[in-house]
Parts: C-alpha cells; sequence; structure tokens
C-alpha cells in the first residue's frame, strides 16, 4: 500500500496499519464525485474501506451503512438544514456513524447505544475548500473521542473502565466490516455499559433492533 497524501501519513502514524482494507470500486467514485470532499474520495484511493485502532474506528461502505442511517434518522424531527441526504462515511467498533452532508460538512452523528442524533454547527464558510479542511481534521481526532464512557458503579473497585475498550477487544476480539459491538442488555432496556456485557453482534441487525427499543434523542449544536 502506497500512501501519498500526508494527511494520511499522519492518520496511519497515529493509528496503525489498516485492518482488512477492502479496494473501492470505480463506480463509487463516479457516484460521490459531487457529493463527498475530495480528501475523503482521496482516502478511499489510498486506503479504502478499512478498520483502524483495533478496530475502534472504520472507513465504513456507504453502501452498506446508508441504510442503517436511514433508519435510525426516519420519521425523527430533524431541523434545518440537517435534514436531506447524509452519507456515512465513519463508523467507530460501538456502531456510532459519523455522517457527511454534501454542502455541509461531517455534522451529524448517529450514536446508538446512546439512542441520540448528535448535530454540531456547520464551518462558517461552506466551500469545496474549507469541507477538505474539515475532513483533514476530522482524521486528527484523537481516539478518546471515539470511544464510549462506561457505566459508573458506585461501590465498585472500578466504578469507571478507563480501559473498557482494550477490555472488550481482548474478551471478543476486533469488531470487522459488518459487526459491532453492543450490550446485553442494551442502554434503552437499563442494561449497563461495562466490559463484562458487551458482545459481538451483526451491525445491521443489532442496530435497527436498537432503533426499535426508543425514540432517538436529537442532540442540537
Amino acid at each position: 500500500m502506497v500512501i501519498v497524501r500526508v494527511e494520511f501519513l499522519r492518520f496511519i502514524s497515529a493509528w496503525g496499519e489498516p485492518i482488512a482494507p477492502v479496494t473501492v470500486a470505480d463506480s463509487y467514485f463516479e457516484e460521490y464525485a459531487d457529493l463527498l470532499p475530495e480528501t475523503m474520495l482521496d482516502l478511499w484511493r489510498e486506503i479504502g474501506f478499512a478498520g483502524f485502532g483495533d478496530g475502534l474506528l472504520w472507513i465504513c461502505d456507504p453502501h452498506t451503512w446508508q441504510p442503517i442511517v436511514n433508519t435510525w434518522l426516519d420519521g425523527l424531527d430533524i431541523p434545518e438544514p440537517y435534514t436531506g441526504t447524509q452519507i456515512p462515511i465513519f463508523r467507530t467498533a460501538y456502531g456510532d456513524i459519523y455522517c457527511f452532508k454534501p454542502g455541509l460538512g461531517q455534522t451529524l452523528t448517529v450514536a446508538p447505544a446512546v439512542s441520540m442524533i448528535l448535530l454540531s454547527s456547520p464551518i462558517p464558510i461552506l466551500t469545496t475548500e474549507w469541507l477538505d479542511r474539515e475532513m483533514e481534521a476530522f482524521l486528527e481526532l484523537p481516539r478518546r473521542m471515539f470511544t464510549q464512557t462506561s457505566t459508573y458503579m458506585p461501590g465498585t473497585d472500578e466504578p469507571f473502565q478507563e480501559n473498557m475498550f482494550e477490555r472488550i477487544v481482548g474478551r471478543l476480539g476486533r469488531t470487522t466490516h459488518n459487526t459491532i459491538y453492543s450490550f446485553d442488555p442494551p442502554r434503552q432496556l437499563r442494561g449497563d455499559m461495562r466490559a463484562e456485557n458487551a458482545i459481538l453482534a451483526e451491525a445491521t441487525t443489532e442496530l435497527t433492533r436498537l432503533r426499535t427499543l426508543k425514540t432517538p434523542k436529537i442532540d442540537p449544536p
């Protein structure tokens, strides 16, 4: 794998080598040429769809993850300007899906584990150059931005599990292109987000199930 863009070299330096990279078909570049920033398209060209950081973060295939995003946003009163096309571009081991709206940026995140739709303010200057810079900035976010916080358990020796992700990977192995970590029972059924409660689940089935348990709350910017 030959990496050309310095932004991607820095990303790999911080996250490690790609996990299970999949070459992106030429048809994707035709389909998304006018929808996604050049930075994202170059990431597909140079790396493909792949995982990083023991599977904590994945460059996801939008064809696979778009139906999941649509299911989560369906029927919600999403405010302008966030309505319309939201393309899934990254997702975490826990099923958090980072979406990109053409002309707006990465301003909407689906957070299934906690039944929330997170909105962030668009960048002030909506130009192609600025959208590319925003995507480059996303690649520089630290790992802690993509982890889940364990449920606080008062009266225990370890009320917070600061290394919950590492424990889950050690017990269940890495996630794959089509699997996520969930919790049994999930937070929607008053379960606890702890390493010992984590399960490895097929992404589409589990995320669709979680959507039926509770109407997501929209967290405004």
